[in-house]
């Protein structure tokens, strides 16, 4: 574990403070196309891509993310300017409703790696990356883990968590409490319209109205009522304990960069992992400083710095070879 030479703002010190700015950021200018990609099961995922050739950087974002998401746009826009392609991958029922009833959790893998391997397909001799935002910075971190723990290699050359939540049964009891619950109430609303409106196309065999869902209040009863029926789990317990990525650290075999800040409001400290749960193939860095997925450091308000714009692509660039970076208008 190495600490981080990061320091945040001296105008936004705090954890909460770091990670809600970035939501009222100028938003960054971006041109995607998008391509459906067919899944085994027969539903299909929407990616958004930039970029016509070069090596590709795969994009899971955070729960409820989608191309909308700064942090999204922000890397996105990097990768244009590197002379990557990137693309996001946005989970089922993102962007547009799914086929099937059951949509996406913290530890659903499965798209990822048919989507990698598909990219491997077309493109034999091309790098793969991909980079997680917390939700997908554990769908990837498990993705990764399982396949050390088979004795698997997955196809890519590097991997990048940001924000990773380790072990969501932690996190949940985190966001129900404090200052905390701004962000539940935040994804809530978000997660609640997404179940309802397909409720209204189709039925999905869960154990609850639609009037009820309208009144859950926390993460742990959505889990309970929702997400856990949903995919296959008995209790949100068995989901909270099967989607734990901290366990699998030690199995990743690909060179991986884990970022995560002391002060996150939704992911406590005491989940970093230390260096003996952690295979050597992880740069795991961590700040005092910098929130969920925030880490801004610019000198002024109107012209803030987003740490992890440079730090990304700096560390995927020793693994896709240098290019020039151009100016895009």
């Amino acid at each position: 574990m190495n600490l981080s030479h990061f320091r945040a703002s001296w105008w936004l010190p705090g954890g909460h403070g770091q990670t809600i700015w970035p939501m009222f950021a100028r938003r960054v200018s971006l041109r995607t196309r998008s391509e459906h990609l067919d899944l085994p099961d027969g539903d299909f995922v929407r990616l958004d891509w930039v970029g016509d050739k070069g090596p590709i950087v795969v994009v899971l974002p955070g729960l409820q993310g989608d191309v909308r998401s700064s942090y999204v746009r922000r890397l996105l826009r990097q990768c244009e300017m590197r002379g990557w392609r990137g693309v996001l991958l946005n989970y089922r029922g993102r962007g547009e409703p799914n086929r099937l009833a059951h949509s996406y959790h913290c530890g659903m893998t499965d798209d990822l790696n048919f989507l990698v391997h598909q990219l491997r397909q077309r493109e034999p001799h091309i790098p793969i990356a991909t980079v997680g935002y917390s939700v997908g910075a554990n769908i990837c971190l498990k993705w990764l883990g399982d396949s050390g723990r088979r004795g698997e290699a997955p196809p890519v050359v590097a991997a990048v968590g940001v924000s990773a939540p380790f072990h969501l049964g932690e996190v949940v009891k985190r966001i129900e409490r404090g200052l905390s619950r701004i962000y539940q109430w935040y994804l809530l609303r978000s997660l609640r319209r997404d179940v309802l409106r397909k409720m209204r196309t189709m039925d999905m065999g869960l154990p609850i109205s639609p009037t009820a869902l309208r009144r859950i209040r926390t993460f742990s009863v959505f889990d309970r009522c929702i997400s856990a029926p949903l995919h296959g789990f008995k209790d949100a317990e068995e989901y909270y304990a099967k989607t734990r990525t901290d366990l699998l650290l030690r199995h990743v075999n690909i060179p991986t960069l884990l970022l995560n800040a002391r002060n996150d409001p939704l992911v406590p400290a005491h989940l970093i992992p230390k260096s003996c749960d952690m295979s050597d193939k992880i740069n795991l860095e961590v700040t005092n400083t910098g929130g969920h997925m925030g880490f801004i450091n610019g000198r002024w308000p109107w012209a803030p710095r987003f740490w992890l714009d440079q730090r990304v692509p700096e560390y995927l660039a020793d693994f896709f070879g240098s290019a020039p970076t151009r100016a895009l208008s």
